[in-house]
């Protein structure tokens, strides 16, 4: 579906502004086939677990890793708008769509990149829309690296027919309500916010793009998915059989031999031959060792080497318990995740920071047009990320409680922090428990 719309898009640029037109897909042939190459990982497994007869089964480790490090990336996410009337109602209007971000940033994390929109509806009413990465073309870039044009893919389905025609917008009930033209002036930055992984882009260096998390794992997960193979083939040829002579066998209506049909798992094959006291067995037992652990052992190897190349921490894909178990080691691990996720929340603020820009502006253009919406102001976007993905929650909670008992952290602040109190709560409890301490009886020593 990608390299069909960049086709159709260069074809048109082509037919309406020339051979020498500056208006084009500003994405290279290697990473338009990186992107549907990414794109099949996460929905099927690879173009190497589909199709033929050597297909491999899938451990859907490119989905895995993505809905992970989103997972990490959202977990109690926090995202505030304040400053004026405006920004309470867009505060107001971003909450349902940040409780549900992360799959738009799973969708985001797989292909390198996601949109945020905004659209007026045909109500007036402001939408987010989130355009994943192989649904959108970029055309411009400026010196920053940010993208400054980019062009939009919504498909929807009439029957079974493929016009390829152009057709007003109005005869679209989806689109009735989008204008053919619209402009928009003061403004500093286009209107969406784009999240962007930021890592390095070996596919193209030269490509502003963002790369998908696994990227770098490609060819360790294609080897993991091999591996995996070779692990079912070990249980599907190792399983129990009975090789069984055709005498030990019923004929059927027509003479021939046939094996119960409940047991025809367990029957292999048959032997001809004699059988007797000179001859074979009746029954021949195939029963060989497995070498499943080997097996195992190489492809945990393999899923520590993918949690590296996609900055997890060991034992996120691999088998915890085999995981080096030193405090160091733990905490090397965790850290490398920790940076992994550090720069996907920053992407994702910055992506955040211009789609409130965008509702912004969108709400500017209503306001001028008298539309009754809230009148422009100041827009402060806050957010809160958690940070336990280095720090265990537990370990956490006892080193403040270790504060709080030398006297070097407010034991009101531990109760909202640690025990879910309100402030106001929380510094009555601690009142009292100091009044309390310092109470007579608190301080008497030895009988009475």
């Amino acid at each position: 579906m990608f390299d069909r719309l960049l086709f159709w898009l260069r074809e048109k640029a082509r037919l309406l502004f020339g051979e020498n037109t500056t208006v084009s897909a500003s994405v290279s042939y290697s990473m338009e086939n990186a992107i549907i190459l990414w794109a099949q990982m996460y929905d099927t497994g690879g173009p190497w677990c589909h199709g033929g007869k050597t297909a491999l089964h899938s451990l859907k480790l490119a989905q895995s890793v993505a809905s992970e490090l989103a997972r990490l990336t959202t977990l109690e996410m926090e995202c505030i708008v304040s400053g004026s009337a405006r920004a309470d109602s867009i505060n107001t209007m971003l909450q349902p769509f940040i409780a549900d971000l992360r799959t738009p940033v799973e969708y985001g994390c797989a292909l390198g990149g996601i949109l945020f929109r905004p659209f007026l509806d045909a109500e007036g009413r402001i939408q987010i829309d989130a355009v994943q990465g192989d649904c959108f073309c970029p055309t411009r870039f400026d010196s920053s690296g940010r993208m400054t044009g980019a062009i939009f893919y919504d498909h929807l389905v009439r029957g079974s027919a493929d016009l390829g025609i152009e057709v007003p917008l109005t005869d679209v009930p989806e689109w009735a309500a989008i204008s053919p033209h619209t402009e928009f002036s003061d403004v500093d930055r286009p209107l969406w916010g784009y999240f962007r992984v930021s890592s390095g882009n070996s596919t193209d260096r030269h490509s502003p793009l963002g790369v998908s998390v696994y990227a770098a794992a490609v060819d360790t997960i294609h080897d993991t998915d091999e591996q995996y193979g070779r692990l079912l083939w070990e249980y599907d040829g190792g399983q129990l059989a009975l090789d069984v002579d055709q005498t030990a066998l019923r004929p059927d209506i027509n003479g021939e031999s046939v094996m119960p049909q409940r047991e025809q798992r367990l029957y292999r094959n048959w032997l001809n031959g004699s059988s007797g006291a000179n001859g074979r067995n009746l029954y021949e037992v195939f029963a060989p060792a497995l070498r499943d652990e080997s097996y195992r052992r190489g492809m945990d190897a393999m899923l520590k080497r993918v949690e590296f190349q996609c900055g997890l921490a060991y034992g996120t894909l691999s088998d915890p318990q085999n995981v080096d178990k030193t405090a160091e080691e733990i905490r090397s691990s965790k850290q490398r995740s920790y940076t992994t996720v550090k720069d996907l929340q920053r992407a994702l603020g910055n992506a955040l920071t211009d789609l409130v820009y965008s509702i912004s502006k969108l709400l500017d253009a209503q306001w001028n047009s008298g539309a009754a919406v809230s009148p422009p102001g100041d827009c402060n976007v806050t957010f809160d990320f958690d940070d336990s993905i280095i720090s265990d929650p537990k370990e956490r909670k006892q080193m403040y409680w270790g504060y709080v008992t030398a006297g070097k952290f407010p034991f009101w602040r531990y109760l909202v922090e640690f025990e879910g109190y309100s402030e106001d709560d929380a510094k009555a409890i601690a009142a009292e428990a100091a009044a309390e301490n310092r109470s007579p009886e608190a301080l008497t020593f030895g009988g009475a």
